[in-house]
């Protein structure tokens, strides 16, 4: 910890105006002898009939040899309403050769274990308690079938590697696509449900394509391949820095972003943690520097002293614990948690209490004497001192020192808890107040080693038990305690670090029923651990993609503290030798979460936490259940074999919310099986991305778009990429029409080249009107036409409301004060129609245009300079000359009669699908708009797509409808406003 913290802690009161609590066993409990034993239930509160766990070996003995029918030993009974009622029961006497251990929890039980205990285990409450051997955790869905690690570099021609790949891994071997666009070939690969494209490069032979592909899938499976067979990095964050960052001082020139996973996972053979870059970009012992193209990252080679030490440090006498007490239990103030393995307090008591509350106003008024004072000029790491915190004067340890800061980081021994001081805020302490013993104690919470290192944890502890009198019930006895080489003053320290080797039940007895506060602890923190939730935000989140579903859906994971924490758990049930049985149907019935074996990734075993996608009401014949990973995405179908119960395993895995979520990729093709593999190919298994939720696409799945790193490290938009692939092989698979004069831009979206625009006035910001270049004359109505009149084209109405989100594209731009965009969820629509209407007019069928049937108004096919057909109306009708709008594109032009069309009936479907616009955050009033202006403009709009924002609506000339749109381009990570970048470049000046 950082900083004061204990000024968040609420203020310590004298210990001697507490309330004094009675023992947990209550007033009227019998006086208990040395060798009685208290029997504690499990802190689990089951929804059905649940195993006692007992603590001695006869009652374990008679357990293991009933089976599954266990009953409890003569002289416990079930039932008791309260606490004090279960802990009144006696168990049968240990002899002094067989030491009596903590009761086991299902959580903390070892199957073999010394006869002896070493500090280690008595550190660690987890691995100290022991219970009988019980069923082993055994995989038996199928024999192990794990294949030796392909070796890519063993063949050089990358089309026969990946057929030797296909042949080594029983796939079908690669098929290959061929799309031919005009001179240019685009190459896909499918190896087994994955595909590779050359997107967006384009070759101009076949076999330079197949090639120059084969090797793109060859680095995607290398990848995928190695990341398949790497452990989950466990590391806290402190101690990945640390290998991360002497790892990289072997690079004095440093290592290109995104080539450190790549280092790493080779360097030390396992995944990158989820929150590795946020480490490293904040860590002050790297340093992170951008360049135009990349970024490097170096480690920073600092020569700082090390921090002094001085001989023979000021220390205190150890504190007397009342083991004799154990029996009744201790009462203690609780002064500070850290997690529930650091949980210190101060024992209460007369001789406690008075000789504390004497040292603190004997200290006081020592230190509001300035004369008496010793200011420190060079602290040493662990010895003594006085600090002054909230008018009180406090003694703590110094545990670190920063020189360059001139700060220290002190422990409160009184209280424990941990802050920064300046050199100059240290005083010396005299020996006289270090004559009491160091009065923090810190205990482990009984049953709740699961939750160690859980994210939401110091917050509920903090609530629940800081500043708080409790009874301790002590777990761990003295002979364990001072075996394993302990005193009050080494374990304090070692408690720092390391989880207390004290263990303890925590207890309430201020009320008529006594409270078991690590119950109730457990349940506020399930309570107060958050679902997972993706931020809708401007810029994009970072995610990690666990899995793509067969129908296009994609599976992210959050890399944060509950992401490691879920990874982190699993990997140490894995780590430990702990054995249970196998889920029984019953459990099935009950339990929520499950721990699962999933043997399908070529024999590899990876673990999982399930649950059944629907509750079973009669025993399977083959005993095989559909489960759902919640923190993969992925559907199995599992053996009851491969199933455990993960209650039994660990408490707070079982209660934490599920970590995948579904989303939805936005404004993409309908998703074909073709799609998801190149989705697939695109983004492998635990690869991360940047991630961006489109405000108010979709009510169901959150709709998003991705930019995943490709081979070269610069980002793709994964949506644009299948968007354009899907057009260029739905184009090149349409024969014999091909594009029929259709103009695309780079990114594939349909332009038109040129059109009566170019003869529109770019000065004028509110024109309407148009001037042919030909001489004109008196506009003349002709005759009503003797044939049926067909009907009008509608106008678009689907305008959403002034401050709504509009995705569109920008048909026609002239200048920032008149341009035209199309809704962009008709795009596609609207490309069917313009080859539809290709094929029409360029056929036989065309029905031509007389002038007698000519009408104002009236929607026709008409040609354009460019020789494309584009539905218009008549504007104005000038003798020979006729002037039309462009509906789909709105811009004007000048046509002759014999260039026009009939429109089939089937054309009038789609709306106008052109808006008129302006927009937004800029000056429109009275400006002349440069060609510099302008061509800028146009540049960074035209035949762009962009999410508008609805402004406002204005009405201008012959009651034409006008959208004032702000428009954000977010196909990059960062989102690129187009009025900030006029203003910027000075293009255009800021509204009033």
């Amino acid at each position: 910890m950082n900083g004061n913290t204990r000024a968040t802690t609420p203020q310590r009161k004298p210990l001697m105006e507490k309330p004094p609590l009675r023992p947990i066993l209550g007033h009227s409990a019998h006086l208990r002898t040395g060798s009685d034993h208290l029997l504690m239930t499990p802190l689990s509160t089951p929804t059905y009939k649940r195993h006692s766990h007992l603590n001695n070996s006869v009652a374990n003995k008679s357990l293991q040899a009933a089976g599954t029918g266990r009953t409890p030993p003569a002289g416990i009974t079930s039932g008791s309403k309260s606490v004090n009622d279960r802990l009144k029961m006696k168990l049968p006497v240990a002899t002094s050769a067989e030491l009596m251990t903590p009761p086991a929890t299902p959580e903390s039980s070892k199957s073999k274990g010394a006869s002896s205990l070493v500090s280690s285990e008595l550190r660690l409450p987890s691995h100290a308690l022991e219970t009988p051997k019980t069923h082993q955790m055994v995989a038996r869905s199928k024999p192990n079938k794990s294949r030796v690690p392909f070796n890519f570099d063993a063949i050089r021609d990358p089309v026969a590697c990946l057929q030797q790949y296909c042949m080594d891994r029983n796939y079908d071997p690669p098929s290959y696509k061929i799309y031919r666009t005009g001179m240019s070939v685009h190459c896909t690969i499918r190896i087994d449900n994955l595909v590779y494209s050359c997107y967006p490069k384009e070759y101009p032979d076949t076999m330079i394509a197949k090639r120059m592909t084969a090797e793109i899938a060859v680095e995607g499976l290398r990848v995928l391949e190695s990341r398949k067979r790497l452990p989950v990095c466990t590391l806290t964050d402190e101690e990945f820095m640390d290998v991360f960052y002497q790892g990289l001082l072997k690079f004095p020139n440093g290592i290109v972003e995104h080539k450190l996973p790549e280092w790493y996972e080779k360097t030390f053979q396992q995944q990158l943690p989820s929150n590795w870059w946020s480490l490293v970009s904040e860590s002050s012992k790297i340093r992170v520097e951008s360049g135009p193209s990349m970024i490097i990252v170096y480690a920073i080679n600092s020569d700082v002293p090390a921090s002094r030490e001085r001989l023979g440090a000021s220390t205190t006498p150890d504190l007397q614990m009342p083991w004799t007490c154990g029996s009744q239990g201790w009462s203690m103030y609780i002064t500070h948690c850290t997690s529930v393995s650091h949980v210190w307090g101060q024992l209460i008591g007369c001789a406690y209490t008075n000789d504390f509350d004497q040292l603190t106003q004997d200290l006081n008024a020592c230190m509001a004497r300035v004369e008496l004072r010793r200011a420190v000029q060079d602290p040493c790491v662990g010895q003594l001192y006085a600090v002054q915190l909230s008018d009180s004067w406090n003694r703590v340890r110094v545990i670190s020192l920063d020189v360059e800061q001139r700060s220290c980081c002190c422990f409160f021994i009184d209280f424990g808890d941990i802050s920064s001081f300046a050199y100059e805020d240290m005083f010396e302490l005299d020996t006289t107040f270090l004559q009491l013993p160091a009065q923090a104690v810190c205990l482990s919470m009984y049953g709740l080693e699961s939750y160690q290192g859980h994210p939401h944890a110091q917050l509920q502890l903090s609530k629940e038990l800081v500043g708080r009198t409790v009874v301790a019930k002590i777990m761990t006895t003295e002979t364990q305690f001072v075996e394993a080489g302990n005193s009050t003053g080494n374990a304090q320290q070692a408690a720092e670090k390391e989880p207390a080797c004290i263990v303890a039940l925590f207890y309430d007895t201020s009320t008529p029923e006594d409270i078991n506060l690590n119950e109730q602890v457990a349940r506020q923190i399930n309570r107060a651990t958050p679902s997972p939730q993706l931020k809708l935000e401007q810029k994009s989140n970072p995610v990690i993609v666990s899995h793509i579903n067969d129908g296009g859906d994609l599976f992210v994971l959050l890399p944060n503290e509950d992401l490691k924490f879920v990874q982190r758990s699993i990997s140490k049930i894995m780590a430990t030798d702990t054995e249970h049985k196998n889920a029984a149907f019953a459990d099935l019935q009950h339990d929520r979460l499950f721990f699962v074996c999933d043997e399908s990734a070529e024999g590899i075993k990876q673990w999982h936490r399930g649950m059944l996608t629907y509750k079973p009401k009669q025993v399977d014949a083959v005993d095989v259940y559909d489960v759902y990973y919640v923190d993969d995405g992925r559907m199995r179908k599992t053996h009851l074999s491969n199933i455990y119960r993960l209650e039994a395993l660990n408490r707070a895995l079982a209660s934490y919310p599920a970590q995948a979520l579904r989303v939805r990729l936005h404004d993409v093709p309908p998703i074909d099986n073709q799609m998801v593999g190149r989705l697939r190919g695109l983004m492998s298994p635990q690869s991360e991305v940047l991630l961006k939720v489109m405000e108010g696409a979709s009510d169901q799945l959150p709709m998003v778009t991705i930019h995943a790193r490709g081979l070269d490290g610069l980002y793709l938009c994964v949506n644009s990429a299948i968007r354009m692939e899907h057009e260029i092989q739905s184009s090149a698979r349409l024969e014999p029409f091909d594009d029929g004069g259709l103009h695309f831009s780079p990114s594939g979206q349909l332009l038109r080249r040129s059109s009566f625009s170019s003869t529109v006035s770019n000065n004028s910001t509110n024109s309407n009107e148009v001037t042919p270049t030909t001489t004109t004359s008196v506009a003349v109505t002709p005759p009503i036409s003797p044939i049926k009149m067909a009907p009008m084209l509608k106008a678009y109405e689907a305008i959403p409301a002034v401050g709504a989100y509009f995705e569109v594209r920008v048909a026609l731009s002239v200048n920032p004060g008149h341009f035209a965009v199309q809704p962009y969820k008709f795009y596609n629509q609207l490309q069917s129609l313009m080859k539809e209407l290709q094929a029409h007019c360029q056929s036989p069928k065309a029905e031509r245009v007389l002038p007698t049937q000519l009408l104002v108004g009236q929607a026709y096919a008409a040609l354009d300079s460019d020789g494309v057909y584009h539905r218009v109306i008549i504007y104005k009708i000038y003798d020979e000359m006729i002037h039309v709008r462009f509906v789909d594109f709105g811009d004007d032009g000048v046509v002759r009669c014999d260039q026009l069309v009939q429109l089939p009936k089937a054309m009038y479907e789609l709306p106008k699908m052109s808006l008129r616009a302006q927009l937004y955050g800029i000056k429109l009033e009275d400006v002349d708009w440069t060609q510099e202006n302008c061509v800028r403009f146009r540049k960074l709009t035209l035949g762009q797509k962009f999410i508008g924002i609805v402004r406002r609506v204005d009405r201008v000339k012959e009651e034409l409808r006008s959208l004032c749109l702000e428009l954000i381009d977010t196909s990059t990570p960062l989102d690129i406003k187009i009025h900030e970048i006029l203003i910027k470049e000075q293009h255009a000046q800021p509204a009033a």
